[in-house]
C-alpha cells in the first residue's frame, strides 16, 4: 500500500502538510471502491490530521513548562477535500490582542535570538527602554499560574509609564488618579535614571521597580537580546502520530463503504 506524502510549504518551519499517494490502489479495486476512493482517503486524512494536531499538543505540554493556554493550543488543522486529498496541521499564525504563537515559538523551533514582545515596543516607543535591551522577569518577583509576570502588572506598568495605548483610545493613567493610587499605597513602578545624584535609586540596575512605600523590589531587569536554544521539534509528533493511524483509519472506512455497498445490493 502507498503511504502518506509528508511535505512543508508556505511557512516551512510552522506548516506541515499530509498528502495521501493512492494511485496505486486504484487499480487493485473493485469498480464501486473506485468510484469511493476519494471519500474514503479524504475521510481516513482527516481523522489522522485530528490525532496530529492532539499529538502536537501533547508536545507542546511535554517541552514547555505551564504554557499558557494559547500556546498550548496554538496547532490547528486544516482538512482535506476530495480535490486535493491534503490535510494540514500548523501552528496558529494570529491572536486577538496579542502575538501570534507562529511568532514567538519560532525561536524555540530554530533556535536562535528572541524578538521583542509587545511591552517592549510599547516602551522602546517612548524612550523608557533602549532599541538593545530586552526585559526579563526579576528573580523573586510573583508569576501568574504559567510562570509569567501577571498580565495586570504589566498593564499597570505601562498606564503608568505612559507608554499603554490600544485601538483606538489611550489606558494611560491620568494624574489625579495617580495621585490616588500614591496615596493608597498601591503599587507604583519605575524605571532607576542611572543618575548617581538620585541616592542609591539612581544606581539600582536597569530595569522596572515596584515602590509601595518605602519597600522596593524589581519586577524586570533589563538584558541584553536573549538568545534560545532548539527545543521544539515542530512536526515530528505529526508525522510520527499520522504514519502510525492512517492506514488503520483508511480500512476502517474502506470497511464502512463496503458495508453500505453490501447493504445496497440486498435492499
Amino acid at each position: 500500500m502507498a503511504v502518506p506524502v509528508v511535505a512543508r510549504q508556505g511557512n516551512a518551519l510552522m506548516s506541515l502538510s499530509f498528502q495521501a499517494d493512492i494511485d496505486s490502489l486504484r487499480s487493485e479495486l473493485p469498480e464501486w471502491a473506485g468510484r469511493r476512493i476519494n471519500s474514503i482517503t479524504r475521510n481516513a486524512l482527516n481523522d489522522a490530521i485530528e490525532d496530529a494536531r492532539w499529538a502536537e499538543q501533547d508536545k507542546i505540554r511535554g517541552v514547555f513548562d505551564r504554557p499558557r493556554p494559547l500556546t498550548e493550543k496554538a496547532p490547528l488543522y486544516r482538512k482535506a477535500t476530495n480535490e486535493t486529498l491534503t490535510a494540514w496541521v500548523y501552528i496558529r499564525d494570529e491572536a486577538s490582542g496579542g502575538t501570534a504563537p507562529a511568532k514567538y515559538l519560532m525561536p524555540q523551533v530554530l533556535g536562535g535570538k528572541r524578538g521583542a514582545k509587545r511591552f517592549e515596543t510599547a516602551l522602546r516607543a517612548i524612550g523608557v527602554m533602549d532599541a538593545h535591551e530586552f526585559a526579563i522577569p526579576a528573580i523573586g518577583y510573583k508569576r501568574d499560574a504559567y510562570g509569567n509576570v501577571p498580565g495586570s502588572t504589566i498593564v499597570a506598568i505601562l498606564s503608568q509609564l505612559k507608554a499603554h495605548r490600544d485601538v483606538g483610545y489611550m489606558m494611560n493613567e491620568t494624574a489625579p488618579s495617580a495621585a490616588r493610587n500614591r496615596r493608597s499605597g498601591k503599587a507604583r513602578y519605575f524605571v532607576p535614571s542611572g543618575v548617581r545624584s538620585e541616592k542609591a535609586i539612581g544606581r539600582l540596575p536597569r530595569g522596572i521597580y515596584e515602590r509601595r512605600g518605602n519597600a522596593i523590589r524589581a519586577v524586570f531587569m533589563f538584558v541584553r537580546q536573549p538568545t534560545y536554544r532548539k527545543r521544539y521539534d515542530f512536526g515530528q509528533a505529526a508525522s510520527a502520530k499520522v504514519s502510525r493511524v492512517f492506514w488503520s483509519y483508511w480500512e476502517r472506512h474502506f470497511y464502512a463503504e463496503l458495508r453500505k455497498h453490501q447493504a445496497r445490493l440486498v435492499s
